[in-house]
Parts: C-alpha cells; structure tokens; sequence
C-alpha cells in the first residue's frame, strides 16, 4: 500500500500577531524582523529577545521584560526631560513637567509600540495568548523594555536618538497644546485661601481587570467629605473628585445651590 503523503507544517503565525516559542518562524527571523522595524541591529540579540518576552513566559524561558521596562522607563524620562529642558529654555517646571508627562505617557508609549508593530513580535504564554487583543498596557510596557534593551545593547546616544526620533512630533505637538486644567492644585489654592487646610483624597474602589482598571475617589477636606468621581486611573479620578470638591466650595462661598455631584465629573481634561 501506498503510504499518505506528511502534512506540511503550517507556518502560519498565531491570532492577532502574537507569537510563542513554539511558533514555526524561526527566532532568527523574529529578531530580523524586529530590528528591520526598529531601524538598527542589536548586537547581543539575548537582550532583545528578553525585551520581547511576556511575564506569561517565564516558567518556559526564565526570564521576561519587566528588568528592562524598568530601566527603559527611566532612560526614557531623562531622555525627554534632558530634551524639553534644552529646547525649551523659557518654559518653568510645571510647562517643563506637564510637557513630559504626555510623552512618557501610557498612551503614547502604546502607540508607539503599535506604530514599531511590537505585538506582533511579542513572545507570550499560551493563556495570555488565547484571550484576545494585545492590552495596550502590555504594548507600552514592552516598548518602554525595548528602549531599556536599546540602552544596554548601544549606550544612551542611540537609545536618546531613538526615543527623540519617534517621539520628536509628540513633543512639539504637546508644547504647543493648551495646558488642562489642574483641578487639584486649583483646589488646594482655593482651600489656602480660605484657611481651609489641604484636602486629601481617598480611594473607595477599584474595578476592572488590571489592564482595564477604573478608580472611584473622593476629596476629603479636614473631616468634610465631598462626593466621589470616577476616572480610568487614580490621576484622572482625583482630578475630577477635586473638580466636584472645589466647584461645592465655590458655589458655598457665593451662596448658591451646590451643583448635582455628576456635574463635569467626566470632564476629560482633567487629567
């Protein structure tokens, strides 16, 4: 009898652009590929790998990104902070602080990793790779590992050259925006003035799964408490919690009705 023919083996590459180690692509041409869309090579490609390698891995490969995010985080503040320092000789510290926290910001870190197609290239477990789209989240922590394994791999200038040429426009678009309202600072203002105290602010809840979180905060001044707002992190929900609190204070200090507790609360400015 004539024996069947073997199946060729698929290459196909998994669901939504992810891989894992059992893929069929050899890791050669991962890296290749990788390096193609991050405009340089690496000379040690161990650390590339390991910017590319999920938590999700670790019981298979020993190792993930999480040491290199941490590092490529802070390469990629003093990079930007160095920059906006020198190009921007005019602007006080708040202008200076408000203009690096939108480049260093999750958002803009995840577009980024979109943008260099670093998802498509992550090396994930079997669970994390099962459960849909890549969290954009997990997109930022591994480019801000990737800028940390450009550091270590070439030194600062290559890893400040990077980060400046991809993040170059965000900066200039950023320090020409109007700057959003501080509602926690406008507060504190406010509460000094009327030798209130400071108001402080407390967590009552947080939802969600960790790459979706939502936080529910309420300022507290002294032993008055203020109604709770609700934000998509802890920054955006005390900002708008202090919006509730000072727009009550506010209207106290004139004598008018206090305004409905949801009034503004999902003000999107207040970041």
């Amino acid at each position: 009898m004539t024996k069947p023919e073997p199946k060729p083996k698929s290459t196909t590459l998994p669901a939504r652009g992810t891989r894992r180690d059992d893929d069929a692509e050899s890791p050669e041409r991962v890296f290749a590929s990788m390096e193609q869309l991050l405009g340089r090579p690496f000379q040690d490609r161990a650390l590339l790998k390991t910017a590319l390698t999920h938590p999700s891995m670790r019981d298979f490969a020993k190792v993930s990104y999480e040491r290199l995010e941490f590092l490529g985080d802070a390469v990629l503040g003093l990079v930007i902070a160095e920059h906006v320092y020198h190009r921007f000789p005019e602007s006080d510290e708040g202008e200076l602080t408000r203009i690096k926290s939108s480049v260093v910001s999750r958002a803009a870190l995840a577009h980024l990793g979109k943008r260099l197609r670093i998802a498509e290239h992550l090396l994930m477990g079997k669970g994390m790779h099962n459960q849909g789209p890549v969290p954009r989240s997990v997109t930022a922590n591994a480019t801000e590992a990737m800028i940390g394994a450009l550091y270590v791999d070439a030194g600062f200038d290559p890893a400040r050259e990077f980060v400046l040429r991809h993040l170059g426009d965000l900066i200039r678009r950023s320090s020409t925006k109007r700057p959003a309202s501080n509602h926690k600072s406008l507060l504190q203002l406010h509460t000094q003035r009327l030798a209130l105290g400071t108001p402080t602010y407390q967590v009552l809840a947080v939802t969600g799964p960790d790459h979706e979180r939502t936080f529910e905060m309420r300022a507290l001044l002294n032993d008055r408490v203020f109604p709770s707002a609700i934000g998509a992190n802890k920054k955006k929900a005390e900002q708008r919690a202090a919006k509730l609190a000072l727009r009550i204070l506010e209207a106290e200090e004139k004598g008018l009705a206090a305004p409905a507790p949801d009034a503004d609360a999902a003000d999107d400015e207040a970041e």
